[in-house]
């Protein structure tokens, strides 16, 4: 089996992924004692604390914030990175398109549910006034864009991709 295959069926088990330019890091599954459920999404509950907060206070201000996706497991994102390929295996132009706005299963953010993402998958979701009160305010809460606009890791502007990393305040109340 070549590189694409193993990465493409969640069989490679390196401690990252780095092919044409994109570098996606390995993370584990949060365990289930850790996952709440926020909105109809489950997150880590410290997420879900602190993105609870963040959505009334944005609503305050007539933003509306909504959780579209949340955690997912490792077998779950066994699943989905493969399902857009025209062909199996991908070819590279294929694999390097899809790894781009793509974790491979056991690469994604998503696993450890401190990732989410916020009210759309489109890019266009930073012409929003929701995302610019993101910009504004998420780190108020403890969250961070994880893909802006030419990030270290080559992947593609996310602007709906939001990770909780807790403040110093949230750090003193949640255990993380």
């Amino acid at each position: 089996m070549n590189l694409i295959e193993e990465i493409t069926k969640g069989n490679y088990q390196g401690e990252k992924i780095v092919y044409g330019g994109i570098t996606h890091y390995k993370y584990a599954d949060c365990t289930e004692e850790n996952l709440a459920t926020c909105g109809e999404k489950l997150v880590h509950k410290d997420c879900a604390k602190a993105f609870e907060k963040m959505k009334n206070d944005a609503q305050k201000e007539h933003i509306h914030l909504e959780i579209i996706s949340g955690f997912r497991s490792i077998e779950y994102q066994k699943t989905i990175f493969p399902c857009k390929f025209k062909t199996f295996p991908p070819t590279e132009e294929e694999f390097i398109a899809r790894l781009k706005y793509s974790a491979p299963a056991g690469f994604s953010e998503h696993h450890t549910g401190l990732a989410i993402d916020i009210n759309s998958l489109e890019e266009d979701f930073a012409d929003t006034k929701e995302y610019e009160w993101l910009l504004k305010h998420a780190n108020d809460y403890g969250f961070e864009m994880s893909f802006p606009k030419n990030n270290k890791q080559g992947l593609g502007f996310e602007p709906w991709h939001w990770r909780y990393v807790g403040t110093e305040k949230t750090k003193k109340t949640f255990m993380l």
